[in-house]
């Protein structure tokens, strides 16, 4: 996507509530100044990053006592164009008792109508929901709260097994760290793809898959047993930990065996081959995309040991990491050598 011009800053507004994760917004901040800061060393064009938090609920308690600077005490009235804003997470969520008329509802309404992006994590999906924004659209939120959203908002397209999805201007991430990578796409589309991509590297990139990858698609493979997709989700959301079934009947509410039967029906695989596979799915990117060692992929990707995870990728991908990594290296060669010829 190309970078956004403008002879004007750019303008974030972070909402703030009680109860609020303090990281669900602290991350995206850090590497919005970090593109900020990368963007000023590359072109005359002074891109300033203007914050505006607006204290939605008083007094502002982040969970786990942090204590942070109030924020600009929200009322319905702005001083100028929003390009993006960011909704917390939240550990208890007050945005279940907003109504639609609400000042913070109007407000978000608003700023869509003027062409504002909306970046929503984890239960903060609920304010877009509630403001009328998701309407037959596509969301997502946090596995604890998948079937809570469910009930208050039928009318949502609740994607259960994605942790990132895009609905127009509203973006929503399931979690924190599906919020980081979110934060990536965004950063591409306001200060373009080289900013992006020295801001992923500097925050973790080996742990990093791009949104493209991971958002929700029309095409995606769906089924229609809810159950065992909350399941495939919690299984997606700690796939670089071992299996646990006590975590998935507690999950589900189903016993362990009717889990298992019900599962393989559903996706032809076990839960535990289906976390396997999902392992091999991150390992592959790695092997194409990174120059880490198969040790440290193995070792990221949860496997015991590089033999673990040698023995597992031969047996969905039919090659070893190393055949595999060598054969698509060299078509990514080959196509690179293509082009410079031209």
């Amino acid at each position: 996507m190309t970078k956004q011009v403008s002879d004007r800053p750019v303008r974030i507004s972070l909402l703030m509530f009680d109860q609020m994760l303090v990281s669900s917004l602290a991350m995206p901040l850090e590497m919005l100044h970090a593109a900020a800061a990368f963007q000023r060393t590359r072109t005359r064009q002074w891109l300033e990053l203007q914050v505006t938090a607006l204290e939605v609920t008083t007094p502002c308690r982040p969970v786990g006592g942090l204590a942070i600077a109030n924020g600009k005490p929200f009322d319905h009235k702005h001083d100028g164009p929003v390009d993006l804003v960011i909704i917390p997470a939240l550990w208890r969520n007050p945005l279940r008792k907003l109504q639609r008329d609400d000042a913070v509802c109007r407000w978000l309404v608003d700023r869509y109508s003027e062409g504002t992006r909306i970046m929503a994590i984890g239960t903060g999906v609920w304010l877009p929901a509630r403001a009328g924004l998701l309407g037959n659209q596509a969301a997502t939120t946090h596995w604890h709260a998948l079937n809570a959203f469910e009930m208050d908002f039928p009318d949502v397209r609740l994607k259960r097994d994605h942790l990132l999805t895009q609905a127009g201007q509203v973006y929503c991430a399931a979690s924190i760290n599906s919020g980081a990578d979110l934060m990536t796409h965004l950063i591409s589309t306001v200060f373009g793809s080289e900013a992006a991509a020295y801001v992923e590297r500097q925050f973790s990139p080996e742990a990093r898959m791009s949104f493209d990858k991971r958002v929700f698609t029309e095409d995606a493979e769906l089924h229609a047993d809810e159950t065992i997709a909350l399941a495939q989700s919690w299984l997606q959301q700690r796939w670089q930990h071992p299996l646990s079934i006590e975590g998935l009947v507690e999950v589900t509410g189903l016993s362990a065996r009717q889990l298992g039967r019900r599962f393989k029906r559903v996706t032809g695989i076990t839960p535990g081959d289906y976390l396997l596979k999902t392992k091999c799915r991150f390992a592959r990117e790695w092997l194409k995309n990174s120059d880490l060692s198969i040790s440290d992929i193995a070792q990221l990707c949860g496997f015991s040991d590089s033999s673990h995870m040698g023995r597992v990728f031969k047996r969905w991908q039919g090659v070893s990491p190393s055949e595999y990594r060598r054969a698509v290296r060299a078509k990514l060669f080959s196509a690179n050598s293509e082009l410079r010829a031209e």
